[in-house]
């Protein structure tokens, strides 16, 4: 497990990172030692927790970041007990941190011998889907991430700096229509156009996106 956290921490921007479990704490890290083994262990149980929290809500979010002048934290959701901590340089590139995450993910869930993951629904109980909903910000990290870009630098020039905040919540919904592909971006466009209040604005955003898309 310390050698996949190494090779995490050859990503670009990436300080150090640790797997905590809700069972036994800190499984392996790499963080600094500023940070000890108290502190992480701390640290560890008040991030996973978030996710138990909105589980109680039934909101299904798997990963989140915390944005400090000295530091990004981003926490990854392994499985129901445990999760991946990774502290990085202020302005990391998320995305190819993501992109690390992704590939190591399943090597690290093999040697957490007693990860649960998510409860399967007792008889009668209602399900949205067979399979495990996808992950937005892997979505948009992954093969479409040029498109991405551009498609929120357009949304950008209407609404400012949530414009990344309001791409994640148009891929989630885009999601629930249908698999992410080049194919069904202008109805990803259609959906990001809501978020513009101004109809002439919203015609001009959709206009620019069909040369790129």
């Amino acid at each position: 497990m310390q050698k996949i956290l190494d090779e995490l921490k050859a990503t670009p921007g990436v300080l150090g990172s640790s797997v905590y479990t809700s069972k036994h704490g800190i499984l392996a890290t790499n963080l600094p030692e500023i940070f000890r083994a108290d502190t992480q262990n701390r640290i560890g149980n008040i991030l996973h927790r978030v996710f138990k929290l909105n589980d109680t809500v039934k909101l299904d979010v798997n990963s989140f970041e915390i944005q400090y002048e000295e530091a990004l934290i981003l926490v990854r959701r392994l499985c129901n007990t445990s999760s991946l901590v990774i502290i990085c340089e202020p302005e990391a590139k998320v995305h190819l941190i993501n992109m690390s995450v992704s590939m190591l993910t399943a090597d690290l869930l093999e040697l957490i011998a007693d990860c649960e993951q998510a409860p399967v629904p007792a008889p009668g109980e209602e399900t949205t889907s067979s399979q495990p909903p996808a992950d937005p910000e892997m979505i948009i990290s992954g093969s479409l991430s040029k498109e991405f870009t551009l498609m929120k630098h357009a949304l950008a020039k209407r609404i400012g700096p949530v414009a990344g905040k309001a791409l994640k919540s148009a891929v989630e919904k885009w999601l629930k229509q249908g698999e992410a592909s080049q194919t069904r971006l202008k109805n990803l466009a259609e959906i990001m156009s809501l978020e513009i209040d101004n109809k002439e604005e919203q015609n001009e955003f959709l206009n620019e996106l069909r040369e790129v898309i």
